[in-house]
């Protein structure tokens, strides 16, 4: 019987701690990424080639609010960056705080085209190719 109850105790521990860790995990992960560099490439669809003068609009959400506030349930700050690359099609920024963002593109005689959102981590690099309007 006591053979029982040990193991029972060493049970029961083992739950306790995994979910400490559990726990943990989640509010870690639950935080904003502090100072994100994020850049990438637009490329045209069907030549492959860089584009220059497309207008990139990042939109940044993130736990804490322009006060400092924090909430890990929902995004209380939002940002919206606006970029153009450059004649090699190259973007870049620094972001002080993210936790999740998209974007977007638009070029004149091309389709507006969007990156999926995604959660920040520290570097983020993004290839993105854009096709032509069909008229």
């Amino acid at each position: 019987m006591k053979k029982y109850i040990k193991i029972s105790a060493y049970l029961i521990l083992a739950f306790i701690v995994a979910f400490i860790i559990y726990v943990m995990m989640f509010f870690n992960s639950q935080t904003d990424t502090k100072i994100l560099k994020l850049e990438g490439y637009v490329f045209d669809e069907s030549t492959k080639k860089p584009i220059e003068r497309v207008k990139v609009i990042i939109n940044n959400d993130r736990y804490e609010d322009d006060f400092g506030n924090n909430n890990h349930d929902e995004y209380l700050g939002h940002d919206k960056i606006e970029l153009f690359t450059d004649s090699n099609g190259y973007y870049s920024t620094s972001i002080d705080k993210s936790a999740f963002l998209w974007i977007d593109f638009y070029k004149e005689g091309y389709r507006n085209t969007r990156e999926n959102g995604k959660y920040s981590k520290e570097i983020m690099s993004y290839k993105t190719y854009i096709s032509k309007q069909k008229y």
